[in-house]
């Protein structure tokens, strides 16, 4: 009896553990090894993971600083051109006032560049609308000739509202002027594309500008230019009387300009060239009439740009 009791449980043991080996060897042969093993991540990776990360950082930083200077100042050195738009006499014997052409001028200008795209096309282009503020200027024009015989205080003229003098066109002169413009301007930065990330902040602004602007025009008193020099009491009356005038006339009228830019970084140079038609009136409309009369202006410069 004892013997069959053994024979048996011997024999459970033997079935269990067969069992046992049988169920582990089907685990083991249903485990993926190789892939298993491809999905384990190293130290190297997670390093190469985050040198990826740091470096699109930097690169968006770096170009964020490329495209970030959106306004802009402007000194200018101006050549400018004042012309008749009709036959305006000078008030000595059939003379008409001929143009006028500034031997120096200077400008300031104000603005900001308003980008029509969130980023830049392929880090290379950006169209945008621009607003300009300020922009001040001033100009100098020499008196004409040999300084002699530019107006006559003796002559006036007749219109519907009265008698008045002729204005003296040919004396010495300043203009002043002061305007606002907006225009489409496009930024071109050729260089991003090379591993030099100097070269990156090389760009090219092109522009057209429209607006309005205010002119005034005062003009020195000289008593030597007056053709009047007769010493009868009449004569002088009006001699003094328009010497002590104050001669300053405004104007007004649109503008167009369009020009370039270069610049690195904060800084750069350009050319702009603006044209404008003017109305001129005089304050003194009690002495020189309230007619207006009509003058072209053209206007070169060349100026200092810095971006901020």
């Amino acid at each position: 009896m004892k013997k069959k009791l053994i024979v048996s449980f011997s024999c459970l043991l033997a079935l269990g553990a067969f069992g046992q080996n049988v169920n582990d060897q089907d685990i083991l042969k249903n485990v993926n090894w190789q892939e298993d093993s491809t999905e384990v991540t190293t130290v190297d990776d997670i390093v190469k993971m985050q040198q990826d990360v740091t470096g699109r950082r930097f690169k968006e930083s770096h170009f964020r600083d490329v495209w970030s200077r959106k306004s802009y100042f402007n000194i200018s050195y101006n050549s400018t051109t004042l012309s008749p738009d009709q036959e305006i006499p000078s008030g000595v014997g059939s003379d008409l006032i001929p143009e006028y052409k500034s031997n120096w001028g200077v400008s300031l200008q104000l603005g900001r560049s308003y980008a029509l795209h969130k980023n830049p096309i392929a880090n290379l282009l950006q169209f945008n609308i621009d607003f300009t503020y300020v922009d001040l200027g001033a100009n100098h024009f020499e008196i004409e000739g040999d300084g002699k015989n530019l107006y006559d205080s003796n002559v006036k003229f007749i219109n519907n509202e009265g008698e008045y003098y002729y204005t003296p066109w040919n004396l010495e002169k300043y203009e002043f002027n002061y305007g606002m413009a907006i225009g489409p301007s496009m930024t071109i930065a050729p260089f991003t594309s090379t591993n030099s990330r100097g070269l990156h902040y090389v760009k090219l602004n092109l522009y057209y500008h429209i607006g309005y602007h205010a002119s005034f025009l005062w003009m020195q008193d000289k008593k030597e230019a007056d053709a009047n020099q007769l010493t009868d009491d009449e004569s002088v009356e009006h001699r003094e009387k328009v010497n002590d005038i104050v001669k300053m006339d405004l104007g007004h009228g649109l503008i167009q300009s369009f020009g370039f830019s270069v610049t690195w970084k904060f800084i750069g140079i350009g050319y702009e060239h603006r044209s404008a038609g003017l109305k001129y009136q005089s304050l003194g409309s009690s002495e020189f009439s309230k007619e207006k009369y009509k003058f072209s202006s053209s206007t070169n410069r060349v100026f200092l740009q810095i971006r901020m």
